[in-house]
């Protein structure tokens, strides 16, 4: 039975099928947002800004992808390369998913593998990876997946854990813009004001529970809204130019800001040496 379009794992269903490692990105091109976990929220910071979303199971951390519902990342390149200098968790094993098995006595570490097949990377051609080995067990490079969904899964926990004292310390705040630009419907963030009037004795469960790199983590992070939200915009205004080979790509717009930034470096350097010599 397929679940939310995903097929559960079987040596019935697929012991005698292959699959496909992904080469592209496209699938997470008009994605908005993705979900993080702590053990990443310092790579993620670095390059998304890091908000928080209402979920099933409470609130998650998220990394966005997109100022603006619909409208593609600039992470993703027209040839489906990932451009980002961190790929978030959530979008490294396509076409496989996994969750928790939930029922009353299940074992504790117990998860179901999911496949999506609709990606055209569940094959019959024995040259690509295979499902399970002869005795009918996961083979060597699944059990490689299946490692990484399981820890995934168990870090995913632990973020939900550390939101939870966040939410019950009435932290969470929702989030309309940070200095002018606008973010999505329905994100949240971390009201500095309730924060700043915590008790000793909250602000120290936050520090020892790991809360409050989470929460500044995703402080720090806000700065990306405003070049996240500049990148899109020369997205948009290049779709409407006419398609010249000299036509400036959204890459090309990552090029100029490192070029910018480099040339502010050297002009910093410069401005300090002749200040020196004027000493």
């Amino acid at each position: 039975m397929a679940q939310n379009g995903l097929t559960p794992v079987s040596y019935k269903m697929h012991g005698h099928r292959f699959w496909r490692r992904f080469k592209s990105y496209d699938f997470a091109r008009d994605l908005t947002d993705c979900p993080i976990v702590e053990a990443e929220v310092l790579q993620g910071a670095a390059a998304f800004p890091i908000v928080f979303k209402a979920a099933d199971a409470g609130v998650e951390p998220v990394a966005l992808l997109s100022m603006t519902h619909g409208a593609s990342t600039p992470f993703v390149s027209a040839d489906g390369t990932w451009l980002a200098t961190y790929v978030p968790s959530a979008l490294r094993c396509p076409p496989f998913h996994a969750s928790r098995i939930e029922p009353k006595n299940a074992i504790t570490n117990q998860f179901q593998l999911f496949v999506d097949e609709t990606l055209g990377l569940v094959t019959d051609e024995p040259s690509d990876e295979a499902f399970f080995d002869e005795s009918g067990v996961l083979a060597p490079e699944l059990q490689k997946v299946s490692a990484f969904f399981q820890a995934r899964i168990a870090a995913a926990e632990e973020t939900a854990r550390l939101c939870d004292v966040i939410a019950e310390m009435n932290l969470f705040a929702p989030v309309a813009n940070h200095h002018g630009i606008e973010f999505p419907d329905e994100t949240l963030g971390i009201n500095s004001k309730a924060l700043k009037g915590l008790s000793q004795a909250q602000k120290t469960m936050l520090a020892s529970s790991g809360a409050l790199r989470l929460i500044h983590a995703h402080q720090i992070s806000l700065s990306h809204s405003s070049w996240l939200t500049q990148a899109q915009l020369q997205a948009g205004q290049a779709e409407k130019q006419p398609r010249l080979n000299s036509m400036p790509s959204v890459s090309d717009f990552l090029d100029a800001i490192a070029t910018a930034q480099h040339s502010e470096q050297r002009l910093e350097s410069r401005e300090g040496k002749n200040l020196h010599a004027s000493v």
